[in-house]
């Protein structure tokens, strides 16, 4: 892949727990980095429940590999991409050449929780 496709501009969210003055545990989802990303749709289904008709989209992000994106993982990572959120469901490493990271990931839904 040339480097020039890499033309958007990811950030990579990681999940933590605060703890407030007064002991209440909170998730939150905090900024790990950010990077260039090739952005390309997968899958994109409507399905529909409860008679409200409900889009889902597949994206998947090629990212530069290196150590700090080998760090990524699925349950503990999201990227935040266009003003949406996409929880990651692969992460496909290319230990061949060592020079790209091809992540899938799924629009979150609203009301999901951070947990």
């Amino acid at each position: 892949m040339e480097i020039g496709k890499l033309n958007q501009r990811i950030t990579i969210l990681e999940h933590s727990t605060r703890v407030d003055n007064i002991g209440n545990h909170k998730a939150q989802w905090d900024e790990l980095f950010s990077c260039w990303a090739a952005v390309s749709v997968k899958n994109s289904v409507e399905n529909s429940d409860n008679g409200t008709t409900k889009k889902v989209q597949t994206l998947q992000f090629m990212i530069r590999q290196n150590t700090m994106t080998m760090g990524i993982s699925t349950t503990a990572n999201c990227i935040s991409f266009g003003g949406v959120i996409y929880d990651i469901n692969g992460i496909s490493p290319n230990f061949e050449y060592r020079d790209y990271l091809k992540i899938t990931a799924v629009a979150r839904k609203a009301g999901a929780s951070d947990e």
